[in-house]
């Protein structure tokens, strides 16, 4: 029998943005997924992070989605 996720949902401010923050929690791993959409280039940042335990998604989502985001900033810039 397959399980379902226990779901949740967050948006939250990140220096002036708002950030989109779904965990989706099974009985062995968690799933973190962070978005922010940016309205003026219409383009949608993401990162995803599954790790066992919640904790760890959390950080590990929360770096990879700051690393994109400064990649993606700095991408801006140099058009």
């Amino acid at each position: 029998m397959r399980s379902s996720p226990k779901y949740s949902f967050f948006r939250v401010m990140i220096g002036g943005e708002l950030v989109d923050v779904d965990i989706f929690q099974y009985s062995h791993k968690t799933t973190v997924v962070m978005s922010m959409l940016y309205y003026n280039q219409e383009q949608i940042i993401m990162a995803s992070v599954t790790a066992p335990e919640r904790k760890i998604a959390i950080k590990g989502a929360a770096l990879l989605f700051q690393e994109t985001q400064s990649d993606f900033l700095k991408r801006q810039i140099l058009l």
